[in-house]
């Protein structure tokens, strides 16, 4: 046996530890034995089992509520990530062995979730029994992935400073203008600086990854733009370009999922050189991998078959290939 497993105490029950787990959030016998469906007395006995396991004092019995011990503080940080990687294990396994996985958690940033969404739910229900889908803005889905309240995200942040995440580029698009559709004449051709002198930029929240990566782009090109208002929802950004107040910044993907053809405003190319969003899949690594493979290739068919063709109707002028690489007006 390899040195390194020789204390291990290979007696060690997962359910022992999942009852300790619950305990310390329930703070009471009572409350665990009725969360687990059992008795009291058979969540005392996984206890006692653990202490003399370890050899230690788990709880502190003299404080009303129940408190762990520094020992027991350890043991409940470390279950929780014990139970979820037997999770996983068990799910990876039942993978290979070529059955439906029973839950997966995904997240979909809300430009996909709006668009390519209900085709990505379609094809990953054929082969996962109970999907979990969490719709928003890239940095609320990089936070879950990151806490492990998440599986899977697909976002266009791509968390570069967690070299520990997987991920895979899906396509990237390029930025474009919107502009009031009876103003098209005054932009065409403007510089960015002109542009932002003829009216005012209406910019998208930097709360979001999108927003962030606008703030980039101005700052790149030493534009020290000051817009009136900001938005989370590209909609709001759109009808207030249609009313006139102002321009915005945008991508193809994010005027499809606004509406854009209903609305009166036009599409221009920004100035040279260009910019580009890239929307990824992010997992974490040696997890679901199986999974994970299944998630990026239902989402590139679904982009390439169903999305970009609608892109291209949007948007003709834009290179909708893979890489949506070149743009002329």
């Amino acid at each position: 046996m390899p040195a390194k497993l020789d204390n291990l105490d290979y007696h060690l029950r997962f359910w022992d530890l999942a009852v300790f787990q619950i305990l310390t959030e329930a703070r009471s016998t009572t409350l665990a034995a009725e969360r687990l469906g059992v008795t009291q007395s058979a969540v005392s006995q996984s206890v006692s089992r653990l202490e003399r396991s370890f050899g230690t004092s788990l709880l502190d019995r003299s404080k009303r509520p129940l408190r762990t011990t520094h020992a027991g503080e350890v043991l409940s940080r470390d279950a929780a990530d014990i139970l979820q990687a037997l999770q996983r294990t068990q799910n990876e396994v039942r993978v290979g062995s070529h059955n439906k996985v029973p839950i997966i958690r995904l997240g979909l940033v809300d430009s996909i979730a709006t668009t390519a969404g209900p085709d990505i739910i379609r094809a990953l229900t054929q082969t996962i029994e109970q999907l979990r889908v969490w719709s928003g803005i890239s940095p609320a889905l990089s936070s879950d992935l990151l806490a492990r309240a998440l599986d899977l995200i697909v976002t266009d942040d791509p968390l570069t400073n967690h070299p520990e995440i997987d991920r895979e580029c899906l396509f990237r698009e390029p930025l474009l203008a919107a502009v009031p559709r009876g103003l098209v004449a005054r932009f065409k051709g403007q510089t960015l600086a002109s542009m932002c002198a003829e009216l005012p930029l209406i910019r998208p929240s930097q709360r979001s990854s999108f927003g962030r990566a606008v703030e980039y782009y101005l700052a790149q090109r030493r534009l020290a733009v000051r817009g009136p208002v900001e938005f989370d929802a590209g909609e709001a950004m759109l009808k207030t370009v249609e009313a006139g107040i102002g321009w915005t910044i945008m991508t193809p993907l994010c005027l499809l999922q606004a509406h854009a053809d209903a609305l009166d405003i036009a599409i221009l190319p920004l100035p040279p050189p260009l910019s580009y969003r890239r929307v990824y899949v992010l997992s974490r690594p040696h997890e679901l991998v199986h999974v994970t493979a299944d998630v990026i290739r239902i989402c590139r068919t679904c982009l390439e078959g169903t999305i970009l063709p609608r892109l291209r109707a949007l948007v003709p002028w834009a290179s909708t290939e893979t890489g949506m690489e070149e743009m002329s007006p």
